[in-house]
């Protein structure tokens, strides 16, 4: 039965033209579809990943032949780049996967917004203690497209954990239009648009 919710409880096939497989393999847009429902209603990776916490799927979008229908619609390569399916950086702290809430991005552009707050423990995001000088210490890990590597950059010591994410923050706003800049023409306009307007802020 094309509506009886088989992926993980709640997603369904639907009836349409879209299909999950072709020649024999699982399509791109199905693996992406399973994926985004596996991030939301997979119980397991919800307790591993505690970023996917309260977060769900538009009720139209549990239906396969809905999603497929916005992912062709919406889904650009770019060469050489794996591509991510987005739900928080064109409205910060969204919850919900939805038409209005998502856009495809380069793996390049998701990795500037992972928060690691498992990592860094109580102190704002870009900030660590240096127990030997009683310093916190601001750095930034980002892509430097010239060596094609990632990087870890020291912005330097502070006697104060806020002082330390201000030097944090400007510097990582900068990077991020930088990176907005580099893929200007390759991206939606509402995705650079979104990168311009990011603020970071002592709350993430």
């Amino acid at each position: 039965c094309p509506y009886e919710r088989r992926t993980y409880g709640i997603g369904y096939i639907g009836e349409g033209k879209y299909k999950s497989k072709e020649n024999g393999k699982l399509t791109k847009c199905y693996v992406v579809w399973c994926s985004m429902l596996e991030r939301c209603y997979n119980e397991k990776h919800r307790h591993k990943n505690h970023t996917y916490k309260d977060c769900k799927v538009w009720e139209e979008w549990l239906c396969y032949q809905n999603f497929a229908k916005w992912f062709y619609d919406n889904y650009y390569k770019i060469k050489g780049e794996s591509m991510c399916l987005d739900k928080d950086i064109l409205y910060k702290g969204n919850k919900v996967y939805s038409p209005k809430n998502c856009v495809f991005v380069p793996e390049k552009i998701n990795i500037l917004f992972i928060k690691s707050n498992k990592s860094r423990g109580g102190y704002p995001i870009g900030v660590s203690y240096h127990k030997q000088n009683r310093k916190f210490v601001a750095k930034c890990s980002i892509y430097d497209f010239k060596e094609n590597k990632q990087k870890l950059i020291y912005l330097g010591c502070y006697d104060a954990p806020e002082k330390a994410f201000k030097a944090y923050k400007q510097f990582k706003e900068k990077h991020i239009k930088k990176v907005a800049d580099y893929y200007k023409d390759k991206i939606p306009n509402k995705l650079y648009q979104a990168m311009y307007d990011y603020e970071v802020e002592i709350t993430d």
